[in-house]
């Protein structure tokens, strides 16, 4: 008889879930979702649907989440090599983990993490304590390293798989007891977590081994009764290598203060909470499927429990906020502020994701003692307040003074609430998202993350955005508001000191307050004025596509002899290998797969990949951007406006969010056909600037290369002189695939290439790409020792840096893990160029802001493309000026060239 869950509802089971890794797993089963903005959001779903789950069937008490505390642990002592083979994670999951900790906080678990340590060990201290309280626990997990603490009183749930593990599931899985489990990992290893275990000993061995002998001591203590020569040999020879797998499976299970000391008691979602985070990602049914609140005047939230708090206690040591909600008290208190010369300044929308919106209230600090919270709304004031106008204008004032220094936490966000009350004159003068980003990209820069690595801060009361600011329905929780309007202002002002230290040590001061900083409030007005879309073309298109897609699908029925849902992988796969008999070239730890790369690869097998290839584009982009596009259109402004952002990609590339207008592409039909929908207005123009091959340029100025250099100072086609080079012919013998080649190879330097990756990308042998790339490096023998550099440096240092002084790390460009050596070399080779040219971008953006013609404005930045709005009478002028302030953006040793054209539409535009 199968194992059964828990009893639901039972007081004595703790329910702690292994969330790292069921996010990363959701993200590779499911198929890529994005919310109505664009962002992705298939492994928050799953993230999501996971919880929910728990929530139906199990109706916890206790409910606890155990996270992972970053790549290095413990056991990377014992093993340098432990989990190196696991790649960085793609931006798209990045991005998703970000956005899960915060849906997760809504559930209001308890959140246990330890640096230094995985979930797994926070797990096992769990289960030990547990056990001695005299609670039963349910782990929700998967991981094999977790069914060694299985027996009757803890069980596991593989919520994927439906299935529950109980000491006889883990004796039918791997055909050892529970007791034995761990032997058996440290014997047959796990390529997953890079563990080696003992080469030649699979799962029946090992479990014929244990099962004779009972342990790994009693193994290797009975090495002369194993008959079969060269097994004993082995495992003679490789003893201290199962010895030390064994130590790297072993649970750490003393970690007692990581966990609470009263069982992680649970109360309820914050339903409110869920419900606007729910309809924020387009989760429509888990949002209608969420139950009524019950409210409580307590100042907590009720969920299907009883009062379930927000996470602010860790920050009670700072005090109630001073409420200014009357003239003499706002006055008086700002007054005082200004005499300290700086001020923090936190502003509550009332919906963060609109293009202009109503404050709801405004947290403010000067020191972090002294903080304060000034009400914007009838619900999030008092009786007898301000108005809000009134209020505004006060601070619009005391604001203005250009003797005050502003400090916040996201310059940009901060720029579009001011410009949302015609305050448009403002010192902001520190900015620690910013900050934090620069002085580490590749981390994590919320506010709560930046404290607790910067302060040693936890739990600052973190607000879900944009949609949950306090409304009649919720206004018994605005004490909360206030106290997290106030102290988030106050821990800005005491991360604003640290963080400038660090800047100045780090020689990143004048990148921060030269380009960065100011370029916040550029965003913020390209923001503010949008796009204007013409729906009709959008709507014409997505109908084109229907009717494409149809015919497309019933072309993918005849090609696999079947009809087939084309968006189940599963049944994908099915046809693909079992039917039509195509040699899997990859699989995953639940199928074989079906990814684009795989694709690619079948379709030389077969013409249905190809067509499922093109089917996806299709799709993607109707979904993405056809479909989608019109909702997003602003119903005051009729434009859509997209979120460009400065503190997502580590190289310094701007990004583009809700939606995101930088995937659109740029020479397939399909992507012109998208762009033609946005237009300039009746009298308008757009006008689009490029950078012709910027990145080449910049790499040409650092390399000083003299061939590179002369063939851009010239004007010469450089992918038609690296082709003559790299093939040994005359320029005029130079045929279009040459020229095709010769390209590939010129940008596959500047990304740090491989001979196999280029073969990839070109369809070549790597010794024909072995061979382009030598020839490449024999005619710029300059670009060669700029590499070879540039790798000697980030070896010494660990980190490589733009023309400007932007910096990333690279740690990994030491590591053992040649995939990961590898990985941290083609950062260190391509990030001075790609950084260098985003820099060049944002120096040009600094110069255009203003100083093109009256009536022009910046519409768009992509890529290397800037878009400007002007009017028709002013085209000429603006070319010209946008075309020399961009040209002299910065001074290389060769010229930065411009394209630049105009026309109705994007896609006129852009030539």
């Amino acid at each position: 008889m199968a194992t059964p869950l828990f009893e639901p509802g039972a007081p004595d089971v703790l329910v702690v879930v292994d969330l790292s890794a069921h996010l990363f797993r959701a993200y590779h089963a499911i198929q890529p979702l994005s919310s109505p903005d664009g962002e992705p959001t298939h492994a928050v779903y799953g993230t999501v649907t996971m919880l929910e789950r728990i929530i139906k069937d199990l109706r916890p008490q206790r409910f606890a989440i155990a996270l992972d505390s970053g790549r290095t642990t413990f056991r990377n002592d014992l093993y340098a090599a432990y989990k190196a083979n696991r790649p960085e994670p793609p931006e798209d999951l990045v991005i998703q983990i970000r956005r899960a900790a915060e849906v997760v906080r809504a559930f209001t678990p308890h959140v246990w993490q330890k640096p230094g340590y995985e979930a797994d060990d926070i797990i096992a201290t769990a289960v030990r304590r547990s056990k001695q309280s005299g609670f039963r626990v349910l782990i929700v997990g998967a991981d094999k390293d977790l069914m060694q603490l299985v027996s009757d009183d803890v069980r596991l749930w593989d919520t994927m798989r439906d299935r529950v593990f109980g000491p006889p599931e883990v004796q039918e899985k791997f055909g050892v007891s529970v007791e034995a489990l761990g032997d058996f990992l440290a014997l047959v290893g796990d390529t997953s977590d890079n563990v080696p275990g003992v080469p030649s000993v699979g799962p029946k061995t090992a479990a014929d081994l244990l099962s004779r002998f009972g342990s790994l001591d009693g193994i290797f203590s009975n090495l002369e009764r194993i008959e079969r020569k060269k097994l004993r040999d082995t495992l003679e020879e490789h003893e201290a290598s199962a010895r030390l797998c064994r130590r790297l499976v072993t649970l750490a299970s003393d970690l007692d203060d990581t966990l609470d000391q009263d069982g992680a008691p649970w109360s309820g979602r914050d339903v409110d909470r869920l419900r606007s985070l729910y309809t924020l990602l387009g989760f429509q049914r888990l949002a209608k499927a969420l139950p009524v609140v019950v409210s409580s005047s307590t100042g907590s939230t009720r969920g299907e429990g009883q009062g379930a708090p927000m996470a602010v206690e860790s920050t009670a040591a700072l005090g109630p906020p001073r409420l200014l909600s009357r003239r003499d008290d706002l006055t008086s208190w700002l007054e005082r502020a200004q005499r300290t010369g700086r001020i923090a300044v936190h502003v509550f929308r009332q919906d963060d994701a609109a293009t202009r919106s109503p404050w709801s209230m405004v947290g403010l600090a000067s020191g972090f003692d002294e903080f304060a919270v000034v009400p914007m709304s009838e619900v999030a004031g008092a009786p007898g307040s301000l108005a809000p106008e009134e209020s505004i204008q006060l601070l619009r004032r005391f604001l203005q003074d250009q003797e005050l220094r502003v400090v916040t936490h996201g310059a940009k966000r901060l720029w579009l609430a001011l410009l949302d009350q015609q305050i448009d004159d403002v010192h902001v003068d520190f900015d620690t998202e910013l900050a934090g980003y620069l002085v580490d990209s590749d981390r994590q820069h919320d506010l709560e993350s930046l404290c607790g690595q910067y302060l040693g801060a936890d739990g600052v009361p973190v607000v879900p955005t944009p949609a949950s600011a306090p409304t009649t329905e919720n206004a018994d929780r605005i004490q909360l508001w206030h106290r997290a309007a106030a102290h988030r202002a106050a821990w800005m002002l005491k991360l604003a000191d640290r963080l400038s230290e660090r800047l100045e040590e780090a020689r990143l001061a004048s990148l921060f307050r030269d380009l960065e900083l100011p370029l916040a409030r550029v965003l913020a007005r390209m923001q503010r004025r949008g796009v204007l879309l013409d729906t009709g073309q959008l709507t014409e298109l997505s109908r084109h596509l229907d009717q494409e897609m149809s015919k497309l699908e019933l072309d993918i029925e005849k090609l696999a002899g079947r009809a087939f849902n084309v968006n189940s992988p599963r049944q994908l796969e099915t046809i693909l290998f079992d039917e039509l008999g195509l040699k899997p070239k990859r699989r995953t730890k639940t199928a074989r797969s079906t990814d684009a790369a795989t694709l690619e690869l079948l379709s030389e097998q077969h013409p249905l990949p190809r067509a499922i290839l093109e089917h996806r584009h299709l799709a993607k982009l109707k979904g993405t951007y056809v479909d989608t596009l019109p909702k997003l259109v602003d119903s005051a402004t009729g434009r859509v406006h997209t979120s460009w952002e400065q503190t997502v990609a580590a190289t310094g590339r701007l990004s583009s969010i809700a939606p995101n207008l930088q995937n659109i592409p740029i020479r397939t039909p399909l992507g012109r056909s998208i762009r033609r929908a946005f237009i300039a207005p009746e009298g308008k123009c757009l006008v689009s600037a490029d950078y012709s091959q910027i990145e080449l340029r910049v790499l040409a100025h650092l390399s000083g290369d003299p061939e590179l250099s002369r063939a851009f100072r010239t004007g010469q086609d450089v992918h038609l002189a690296t082709a003559a080079g790299v093939f040994g012919v005359d320029e005029s013998a130079v045929t279009a695939e040459m020229r095709r080649r010769a390209k590939a190879v010129n940008f596959g330097i500047i990304y740090g290439q491989s001979d196999a990756g280029l073969a990839s990308s070109l369809g070549i042998t790597r010794l024909e790409a072995g061979s382009f790339i030598a020839s490449y490096y024999r005619r710029y023998a300059g670009v060669q020792r700029f590499m070879n550099e540039t790798l000697q440096q980030a070896r010494a240092g660990q980190e490589v840096r733009s023309l400007l002084g932007r910096r990333r790390f690279v740690s990994q460009i030491a590591s053992a893990n040649r995939s990961l050596r590898l990985a941290a070399e083609r950062i260190a080779m391509n990030t001075p160029i790609q950084a260098t040219a985003a820099d060049i971008l944002k120096l040009a953006m600094l110069r255009l802001d203003d100083q093109v013609t009256p009536g022009t404005e910046m519409l768009l930045s992509v890529h290397d493309e800037l878009v400007f709005e002007t009017p028709a009478d002013e085209v000429n002028a603006a070319r010209e000026a946008i075309e020399r302030q961009m040209q002299q953006a910065v001074d290389l040793a060769v010229p930065l060239v411009v394209d630049v054209a105009e026309g109705t539409s994007w896609a006129d535009a852009h030539r």
